[in-house]
């Protein structure tokens, strides 16, 4: 049921008529009660905070799995949308034009103040989304059932965050299916990183909502195209700082490594107080 309700709040933007949405930053503060605070206040009346208990604990692992597989999974959408690319353009190349000629209700809403939407997307809608699809959804299943299935619980809800993005396809059509593909693989990594990491949030919130804010940086210059290749040198910077970390901080990661097979007693993990990640 908690479910439902996020899905159908964050529909229901798309069939509520123009004219009940109240204008300006009242228009806005709807829009976001309706793609969020619907399903928060749902998953919090029937779960209270328990699958967000780590939300800003466990910060030595949380920052190196965040790292990690947003370097990996980033990386495997690229190629993915590479492919579909390859295959659009050999099967109907005309689609492909859509991507240069629209854009999204969303880009067109930040391009009348870019950077209000750069600081939006990165100290609420990162963290909105990652407390919604990852700690709550994903957290909860793993709460109520352990952790025995979690790598299906990480796919099918990253699917399902994918699917409530409805203004892609509403946008290219049969082309968004470039973006679903980066969409669900960004899910991915964020929920193994989640898991992995005992249930720490803070990490894939602050690097959700910088995906989502390097969409407006082209915008906030002016229109020079260049915010794509940034984001794809931040993506190689968080490898190698990932593969550092890995690599440089054993004993940290022995004592801190999530255990994806614990019991659903022991879902979240508690911290561990005598570990100093850091030290």
């Amino acid at each position: 049921m908690a479910v439902a309700a996020t899905v159908g709040g964050v529909l229901s933007q798309y069939v509520i008529p123009d004219s009940w949405v109240p204008p300006g930053i009242a228009g806005l503060v709807f829009g976001l009660f309706l793609a969020y605070g619907i399903g928060f206040i749902a998953f919090f009346l029937a779960f209270g905070v328990r699958p967000l208990r780590n939300f800003a604990r466990r910060n030595g692992p949380g920052a190196r799995e965040a790292f990690r597989w947003y370097g990996i999974f980033t990386l495997v959408g690229l190629l993915l949308a590479i492919l579909l690319i390859m295959a659009f353009t050999v099967i109907e190349p005309h689609r492909l034009a859509t991507l240069e000629q629209k854009e999204t209700p969303v880009i067109q809403a930040g391009a009348s103040n870019p950077l209000f939407y750069i600081i939006l997307s990165v100290i609420v809608v990162g963290f909105a989304e990652e407390t919604i699809f990852r700690g709550y959804i994903l957290g909860t299943l793993l709460t109520l059932n352990g952790t025995k299935n979690w790598r299906v619980h990480a796919v099918w809800t990253s699917v399902l965050f994918a699917s409530v993005h409805l203004y892609y396809y509403q946008t290219y059509d049969e082309v968004s299916l470039i973006y679903y593909a980066q969409i669900v693989t960004l899910g991915v990594a964020f929920a193994y990183a989640y898991v992995l990491s005992g249930g720490n949030i803070l990490f894939i919130a602050l690097l959700h909502g910088g995906f989502d804010a390097v969409s407006f940086l082209s915008l906030a210059a002016g229109g020079q195209d260049w915010s794509a290749a940034l984001h794809y040198v931040i993506i190689l910077l968080a490898a190698i700082w990932a593969l550092y970390l890995y690599t440089y901080h054993k004993q940290e990661r022995d004592e801190w490594d999530g255990h994806p097979e614990v019991t659903a007693e022991h879902w979240p993990p508690q911290p561990i107080p005598q570990v100093t990640p850091w030290s």
